[in-house]
């Protein structure tokens, strides 16, 4: 019976969203390996991470570690994307599969690696998943850029340091209390000429804190003097909390 890892993954937004459970990815792949007579050697599983790509996911590394170890000589998944949405790692783990004898199966695309045939398909639909993953981004990206034209703050992560906005909101608005503070850096850089370092150690000698309640450091001063937010201009995606 062929040695068979079964990868399961699923990312918070995707279980919330499509259904996608760990829990039904497993007893569905078991039953194909069941019907297949391949036994199950392990089953590896990333709950909650994105498929962009490999990094930052302990159980595929440790499958790939099992793969080359010679353990796994049968990869089993639900979906392509479940193991990457890239093409180039699905190109990468395909040939490392090939590289030791591993096969690669998908229960939804029916897709074997042992074949010719397979191996083609699997590139094709590494391909056509890329792309929906480069046109969503496409997409956020436009709805974001029109939602700036139309006078929204963004702010993704946290408003600038500064100003403030609620949830409800749809512009930020000036913060007095901080704002007083960032004139002061200004003021301290370009009047008084104090280097980021000895700005920074000023405020946390009079114990003020950054939005975020924690110490000054010379690369947040930089971020404040260099951010466009106070010469009227909007940016997102961007982390300005300070």
């Amino acid at each position: 019976m062929i040695s068979t890892g079964i990868y399961l993954r699923v990312s918070t937004d995707e279980q919330a969203k499509e259904g996608y459970s760990i829990r039904a990815q497993e007893e569905k792949l078991r039953a194909y390996a069941t019907a297949k007579e391949w036994q199950v050697y392990n089953v590896y599983s990333d709950e909650g991470i994105s498929g962009k790509d490999i990094d930052g996911r302990p159980a595929v590394k440790q499958l790939l570690n099992d793969v080359a170890a010679g353990t796994v000589k049968n990869v089993l998944v639900y979906k392509i994307d479940r193991l990457t949405r890239s093409t180039k790692n699905l190109i990468e783990l395909v040939d490392l599969f090939n590289q030791h004898r591993c096969a690669f199966n998908s229960l939804i695309e029916s897709i074997d690696t042992t074949t010719a045939t397979g191996r083609m398909f699997l590139k094709i639909v590494g391909i056509f998943a890329e792309f929906e993953r480069e046109n969503l981004a496409e997409r956020v990206r436009l709805g974001l850029e029109r939602k700036v034209k139309e006078g929204y703050s963004i702010s993704n992560f946290s408003t600038s340091y500064g100003y403030k906005r609620e949830k409800v909101d749809k512009i930020q608005v000036v913060d007095d209390d901080e704002a007083e503070i960032v004139r002061r850096i200004f003021n301290m850089c370009l009047n008084d000429g104090l280097s980021f370092n000895m700005i920074a150690k000023t405020l946390n000698t009079e114990k003020i804190t950054t939005k975020l309640g924690k110490r000054w450091h010379d690369t947040i001063i930089k971020d404040v003097l260099t951010n466009p937010n106070y010469v009227g201009k909007v940016r997102y995606s961007l982390n300005d909390s300070a």
